[in-house]
């Protein structure tokens, strides 16, 4: 990553979301399922057990990302995007660090991501991440994910 850009993470608003729907939608794949309308951020914001943040690079909101408490013991990270041009500069590295760093109390921290989205089975591997089980139409778009869990002792 760039010795200059700095990382930040500040939780997200109301009034972020229009230019977290233009992130979302600029990344929108088969092996990534972006939020891109107001009301689903909206529901979001509101969820008492989920925390969304906006990933800040020098004052820019350049992705997003987010994760749940599940339960006493389990978190779940429910998000990360990052705008293309800045992708491949170890921004989501540090956001993952970030995060983990916040979880770090629980035992079990999950997510999903698509089986063809190599980089992100990658960058959540070398943070210790497995892959446990691979689902057929997890979120209803006919694609298939792999929840990757990470434990803590």
């Amino acid at each position: 990553m760039d010795k200059q850009r700095k990382i930040d993470l500040k939780k997200a608003e109301t009034k972020d979301v229009p230019k977290l729907i233009e992130i979302e939608k600029s990344v929108a794949s088969k092996t990534y399922s972006a939020i891109v309308t107001e009301k689903d951020w909206q529901d979001e914001l509101v969820k008492n057990n989920a925390k969304i943040f906006t990933i800040l690079s020098n004052d820019e909101i350049i992705g997003d990302v987010s994760y749940e408490i599940k339960s006493d013991c389990i978190a779940y990270i429910s998000g990360l995007c990052i705008k293309q041009k800045f992708r491949s500069q170890g921004i989501g590295k540090e956001v993952i660090k970030l995060i983990l760093k916040e979880l770090k109390d629980y035992k079990r921290i999950e997510l999903v991501t698509h089986p063809e989205n190599k980089n992100a089975i990658k960058l959540y591997s070398s943070f210790g991440f497995l892959i446990e089980k691979q689902m057929e139409n997890y979120f209803g778009d006919g694609e298939p994910r792999i929840l990757m869990v990470k434990i803590n002792n």
